[in-house]
């Protein structure tokens, strides 16, 4: 247990220091061992507190595929939550109800921890922050996949919506993905969908992205319209530079 060697080095340094004076001081040996417990006890207690919460609920087995971002194996990543940043932590996140399914090192259930806690959090590298959004802001409040983030931003909502149909009289149902894609300028979040709506962003730019867009054979259909969104942004960069 990696806090655990933390506490034993800080002991054993302690004794080594002891050892190298004349007079050893056992007052000295037991503030070490105070100061070192204190420093577990609360890396401990910082630790434990992303591990409460409620119960994280499976979605209905008989849905199709899985309601999770990109894989349904749960992945390490790292996460600021309420504050304090915990790296290496087990989790899923669930793009259907919008919330992280997280993994205790012990094993047992999971817990979906509180949203309104979490500014950010990446599963590999893929980084995720917690938008607080309005009518005035542009999105509505939500996590966003940071895609590009420079002075301008791209970021995506990632939506699964569920399918179901019941018309042969057997229940079947199945996650669709919506995916919606923002670019911030100036403070502002302005959904994209198209060329058009891309490039209306960057007027002063206009005339050049248009250039690249067909230099690169850049296309904005559904499969992809990221991939698009997130070159364009980086070119408008690199030419206002």
């Amino acid at each position: 247990m990696p806090h655990y060697s933390f506490v034993v080095s800080l002991l054993c340094l302690a004794t080594h220091a002891v050892g190298q004076v004349a007079q050893p001081d056992s007052s000295f040996l037991q503030i070490a061992r105070n100061q070192a417990v204190r420093s577990y006890d609360q890396t401990m207690y910082e630790q434990a507190h992303i591990y409460e919460g409620n119960e994280y609920i499976a979605h209905d087995h008989r849905i199709k595929i899985h309601p999770f971002y990109r894989v349904d194996s749960l992945l390490a990543g790292t996460i600021t939550y309420n504050g304090v940043r915990y790296h290496d932590v087990q989790m899923l996140y669930d793009v259907v109800r919008e919330e992280l399914a997280i993994q205790p090192p012990e094993g047992g259930y999971r817990f979906r921890v509180r949203n309104e806690y979490v500014t950010n959090f990446s599963l590999g590298s893929h980084q995720f922050s917690r938008i607080a959004g309005d009518s005035t802001a542009g999105v509505p409040t939500g996590f966003y996949e940071v895609l590009h983030d420079g002075h301008i931003k791209a970021v995506s909502h990632r939506i699964k919506t569920i399918h179901e149909d019941i018309s042969d009289g057997s229940y079947k149902a199945e996650y669709l993905i919506k995916d919606r894609f923002f670019i911030q300028k100036e403070g502002l979040y302005h959904e994209v969908k198209t060329k058009r709506s891309v490039l209306s962003l960057f007027p002063d730019q206009a005339k050049a992205l248009r250039k690249y867009v067909r230099a690169n054979n850049l296309k904005f259909n559904d499969d992809q319209r990221e991939q698009a969104i997130v070159r364009v942004t980086q070119r408008y960069e690199e030419l206002i530079r």
